[in-house]
Formats: C-alpha cells, structure tokens, sequence
C-alpha cells in the first residue's frame, strides 16, 4: 500500500496548502473521499521511533478499519510539529509536554490524544572522554537537538538532579542521529542527549559511548517514573467539529501500541523498524526490546499533574486534565 506524505516545507507553502484543504477538508473538519472514508493531515517525525504506533496503525490497517485514511506532513522538531497543528496545516499530529504544554499554557486551544509515550531519553558521552562524573560536565558542550526543545529540557532537568548547574554547561543544536553522530565523533561537543534508539544508532556506527542517564531502566535519573515523551495533539475546535474521526484515530492508534506491546509481532515489527529508521536488523531488534512497552493507551490525572509541574514549573495548575486530556478511547 502507498502512503501520502509530504514534507514540512512543502506543507506550509501557501498554494500546496490550499490545495490540499480542499481536497481534504481544513483545519476545521475533516474531508471524505470517494469511498466514504475520513481523510485526515497527521503531523508525524519520518525515520523516528517516537512516532513507530503511527506507522504500525498504517502498515496493519487499523485506521482503515475505523475508516480513515491519512496523509502524513513530516516535521523534523516537536516544535515544527506543534507549529503545524496551531497553524493548520495539520489536523492531529505528535508532539512533545515541552512543546505542546507550553502552547497550552500560552493560550493555545489544544487537547492531548492517546497514546501516551513513556520518555526514553539517554545522556551519554564517548566511551574514550573520560568523564566518568556528572560534575566533569561542568563547562562542557552538551549535543540537544535544537535549542529550547524537550531533549534541553530533559539534560538540564537530570543535570540537577545529579548535583550539576544546568547553566555551567553550553548547549550545542546537533539537530538529530544524523547530525548528531558527526558532532560526537569529531569531539564538536562532549556529551549529547538523544533517543534510546539514536544511541543504538551511534553504537551500530561503532562509535563507542557510556550512558551516565537512562530513563528506560532508571540510571541516574526518576524521570522514568512518570514522564512522558511524547502524545498526540488536536486543536480543541477540530476534535468538537470531528468526534468521531478523531475517536477512530485515537482507537487506531491505541491497538497499534497494543500490537507493539504483544511480542509475538516482533519480527514483523522489527522489519517495520528496520525499514522507518533504515537501521540493521539487529539494531532494530535491540530498539524494539528497549521500547515495545513505551506506550500506553491512557494517562492518568495524578501523571499528567507531574508532567505539568515538570514542564511549567512546580505547582503549577494552569493546565486541568479534564480540559486538556481526551480521555474518550483510554
């Protein structure tokens, strides 16, 4: 089966645009095709494991069972993604607490989707820099990539936690694994925080790194108790103008991370895998061992409040979780 995609650049461009609401509806509501079923514009990360359920729900045609068919804009950062969703050149789309609460926070009309991501997220250094402390990072260049985005949020949120001012270390945008790797091994920065499987990634490249923080498995760091990573966002207008197309994603969406959890597809998810992130097979079978239980189909108040108080600050309460959760297919 082929999927539409298109990139980023292209999506916002004012004719392509244009042409395409028409086709498909607007930011409004969604459109119909000639078969009857709903047509949505999903914001997505092309070659990220972050968005892996979006990719299973296509390739396993769970959204065509809840009659839908979706054309993916591509977007390299959280924040191009949420940029989509707010300027409507999506209609749902992935996006990162960093990015997607604090647009809520600004004002920004937009509802969270299932599922819910767990955050799997790893600060790691080259095996041969010899930083074996935290406190050694003092002064450092640390690899994000980009300025301001959940992966800078997450190095300055551990480097406290592990005793380091967040301020006495320079952060570098390296953009992402592709970008990312050159910039270790030719020691343009010292350390780098990426994805779980960025890092398998840089490994497989064999490049040699020491993980010093690791949400998936706890290592120097609570963040994995209950952070998120990433969930899927909707402009309240559209979810209130479409019910039943969003409900048909959310519930696609929620049996592919379902599919994902159940290890008996691991061999057809490893190929799936292998193929988004154009990686080995063996990379992509350790990628899907340290994440197929990564997402969930709910979050509950008690964890969206932490997420809250993480992202906004402590104490926060400007983002209620009956206003700004859908909790309509968890």
């Amino acid at each position: 089966m082929k999927y539409r995609s298109r990139s980023l650049a292209v999506a916002v461009g004012a004719v392509s645009l244009a042409a395409s609401l028409v086709a498909c509806g607007s930011a409004q509501s969604a459109g119909v095709n000639e078969d009857g079923q709903k047509q949505l514009i999903v914001g997505s990360m092309p070659s990220n494991s972050l968005a892996f359920p979006y990719t299973v729900a296509r390739e396993q045609g769970f959204f065509a069972d809840e009659g839908i068919v979706t054309e993916t804009v591509d977007a390299k950062t959280g924040p191009e993604l949420t940029a989509t969703l707010i300027g409507g050149s999506t209609q749902i789309a992935v996006g990162t607490p960093e990015n997607v609460m604090s647009a809520m926070d600004q004002g920004q009309d937009l509802v969270a989707i299932a599922p819910f991501g767990k955050i799997d997220m790893q600060l790691v250094v080259p095996a041969q820099s010899g930083i074996t402390d935290f406190k050694q990072l003092e002064g450092k260049q640390l690899g994000v990539v980009q300025r301001g985005s959940f992966a800078e949020k997450f190095a300055r949120a551990v480097l406290a936690e592990n005793g380091v001012d967040p301020e006495s270390v320079t952060y570098v945008a390296v953009g992402s694994g592709a970008t990312m790797e050159p910039a270790l091994r030719a020691g343009k920065i010292d350390a780098v925080v990426a994805t779980g499987s960025s890092v398998v990634l840089v490994r497989s490249h064999g490049l040699d790194v020491k993980t010093m923080v690791n949400t998936m498995d706890g290592t120097n760091t609570k963040l994995g108790d209950y952070a998120l990573q990433t969930f899927w966002g909707v402009t309240g207008a559209f979810k209130k103008a479409n019910p039943e197309a969003v409900l048909g994603f959310c519930k696609a969406m929620n049996r592919a991370a379902a599919w994902i959890r159940d290890d008996a597809n691991r061999a057809t998810g490893v190929a799936s895998l292998g193929k988004l992130l154009d990686v080995t097979p063996e990379a992509a079978e350790q990628i899907w061992d340290s994440t197929n239980q990564s997402w969930s189909p709910s979050v509950t108040a008690e964890q969206w409040g932490k997420n809250v108080e993480w992202i906004l600050g402590e104490g926060s309460t400007s983002l209620p979780y009956a206003d700004r959760v859908d909790s309509s297919c968890q």
